[in-house]
């Protein structure tokens, strides 16, 4: 969810505790939607599908996929989702229980599933390689071994983020030069070659996978809050952690968060003093 690269010294007063609520709250509708946008890409969900949704946090690829059968009379499917964060597997039972989902929250890592082999028709991990060591290799292992011949997985990660050049920013304004920037790292999975090589590399074959590049729209709370949320969750996610020097400059980093985000892609200030921004997905397709 916000796993630091180091150790956690120091953290400056202004800085948002991290919780699953609070980040569903910053991911706003980012994380259904690219769910959504990836399920969109399947032909259909069979009736009585068993689907893995991997590495589930508290329901989003869940939530997209019971969208997605939603109002089709005879369809009835069957989710198991798995996470290795009991805060968020708590949120995800709970809101499993509270929409009569038909679905079960299980602890375990994706890199060791607890299912047997050939046990689902499907299977979705959202926005979860790019998380994982390995470039979430041994998750994709996992999901060939536990999908059923001809089964689908989708993998997806993010080709365009607009927030993330903003941090940046905000990081070089603030900090020594050569302080080590927020979730550095991640330029390579902009590539949908590299995606598709994880996948490879998992076990599926090359001409059994499709790729697709799809724009995702995100719509997050007013500018100062979101500002504040995202650097207290990503601007201390480097190997130093936080600066001393943070605290102070706290506010001035708050400003050119918000200043650099009317420079992005499609910004758009919407009602209730919203914001709606344009991310872009890579979206491999995989066919066992």
């Amino acid at each position: 969810m916000n796993a630091p690269e180091g150790v956690v010294n120091f953290v400056p007063k202004q800085a948002v505790a991290p919780t699953p609520q609070l980040y569903d709250e910053l991911v706003s509708d980012s994380m259904e939607n690219l769910a959504k946008a990836s399920l969109s890409l399947a032909e259909a969900i069979p009736n009585g599908a068993v689907i893995n949704d991997n590495g589930c946090g508290t329901g989003a690829g869940t939530a997209a996929i019971l969208d997605a059968v939603a109002g089709k009379s005879g369809i009835s499917i069957t989710v198991k989702g798995n996470d290795i964060n009991d805060d968020a597997l708590a949120v995800y039972r709970k809101r499993a229980a509270e929409h009569k989902w038909p679905a079960e929250g299980v602890h375990a890592d994706s890199n060791e599933l607890r299912f047997g082999d050939c046990t689902f028709d499907l299977a979705i991990g959202n926005a979860l390689l790019f998380l994982l060591p390995d470039d979430g290799i041994g998750a994709v292992k996992e999901v060939h071994r536990t999908l059923k011949p001809g089964g689908l997985a989708f993998f997806n990660s993010w080709k365009y983020v607009p927030n993330m050049p903003v941090l940046e920013a905000a990081a070089k304004a603030t900090r020594p030069e050569g302080t080590p920037l927020p979730r550095a790292g991640l330029e390579k999975w902009a590539s949908a070659g590299f995606l598709q090589s994880v996948v490879e590399k998992g076990g599926f074959q090359s001409d059994r996978i499709s790729m697709h590049e799809v724009p995702v729209s995100v719509t997050t709370s007013e500018p100062n809050r979101y500002a504040n949320m995202l650097w207290s969750f990503i601007g201390g996610t480097t190997p130093v952690g936080w600066l001393k020097s943070d605290e102070e400059n706290w506010d001035k980093a708050i400003d050119i968060i918000k200043e650099e985000l009317k420079k992005t892609k499609d910004y758009k200030e919407i009602e209730g003093n919203r914001l709606q921004l344009q991310f872009v997905a890579n979206i491999a397709v995989a066919k066992k």
